[in-house]
């Protein structure tokens, strides 16, 4: 599928997060989360029950429809093609049930919920309507959207792109699906000239590229800003405070308080000049470049000897894929000058 490409950056949907109503406010009492949630995932359900859809094999458009009375159609539920996923998702003390579906994963970069997305979408209410949508893809960050938005996309990866001169980009083999949201994973109480505030609501998307964020500008891409091992690649990078200061390590300059930045303990020096290690990198030396390990991931805190005034890492720093690095290890000593 083509689309014309053209950049939003830093811009969330006009309507998501906002609270306005028609005349730009919001009057809407906040309802108790558990029986909010009770009546959106029953609304959801029945929709799950009582629809259709048709999806092209080929631009993964979807429609819905409602099943008419005898109708043969089989329901979004029950149908095999694209089955019917879901996830529990613990927020505001509720655990809320989200059903999604694949239509195709992707082939390319998976998001975090902190990273930026480039989508297409159409968003519709369960009685059909839709209130918004986006055939030509726009940048959106992910944590600035609803919250549902960040738990469904670490599901997919972008796909490809080829460029012509003079047509417009053509994406394959990203990822597209959609997903079934109640209020308190789209916008509660918050309404729209478009959208009532309590609406459990659809969204049909297409991931066409993932742009990985550093947010504390440490070298470190804020996906992996976490602790090791990890135990859910879709944990939340926010989630992570290594050293225990109310800072995230993906806003944290100092991951672990040890009073060298971590841009610095991801440095080291040969012959007076700076190279950084990647946050994964192979377990030995590059041959091609004598003496510089870029290719090797950050190491341990330094245990080995120091050569005019370098210290060098043992290979075990390297090797152990879930050695806690240096940056991380508030014990290190031993820094570059």
């Amino acid at each position: 599928m083509r689309f014309k490409i053209f950049t939003l950056w830093a811009l969330a949907l006009a309507f998501m997060g906002t609270s306005c109503s028609k005349d730009g406010t919001s009057t809407t009492p906040i309802r108790d989360r558990a029986e909010q949630y009770a009546t959106d995932i029953a609304a959801i359900d029945d929709f799950l029950d009582t629809h259709y859809m048709e999806v092209n094999p080929t631009t993964f458009d979807v429609e819905f429809y409602e099943i008419p009375e005898n109708g043969t159609q089989t329901s979004i539920r029950n149908q095999t093609q694209y089955p019917l996923r879901d996830t529990l998702i613990a927020q505001d003390d509720i655990n809320y049930k989200l059903y999604f579906i694949k239509f195709r994963e992707g082939t390319q970069k998976r998001p975090t919920q902190v990273d930026s997305v480039h989508v297409a979408y159409k968003g519709i209410e369960l009685n059909l309507d839709v209130f918004d949508q986006a055939v030509t893809p726009n940048w959106f960050a992910l944590e600035s959207l609803i919250p549902g938005w960040g738990h469904v996309f670490p599901n997919f990866k972008s796909g490809t792109y080829t460029t012509v001169p003079g047509q417009p980009i053509q994406f394959d083999n990203y990822g597209a699906g959609v997903m079934f949201l109640p209020s308190g994973l789209g916008y509660y109480n918050n309404a729209t000239t478009n959208i009532p505030a309590y609406s459990p609501i659809i969204f049909s998307f297409k991931l066409i590229e993932v742009r990985y964020r550093d947010h504390d500008r440490d070298g470190i891409l804020s996906r992996d800003e976490r602790a090791f091992p990890l135990t859910n690649w879709s944990d939340n990078p926010k989630d992570y405070d290594s050293d225990g200061d109310e800072r995230a390590n993906m806003v944290d300059i100092d991951d672990d308080n040890d009073s060298y930045l971590t841009k610095f303990e991801r440095s080291y020096v040969v012959n007076g000049v700076t190279y950084y290690y990647p946050f994964n990198g192979a377990a030995v030396d590059d041959p091609t470049t004598p003496n510089v390990d870029e290719r090797r991931g950050i190491p341990r805190k330094f245990t080995g000897p120091v050569v005019n005034g370098v210290a060098t890492p043992v290979e075990e720093d390297f090797t152990a894929p879930n050695r806690l690095r240096r940056h991380l290890d508030n014990t290190v000593t031993n820094v570059n000058p």
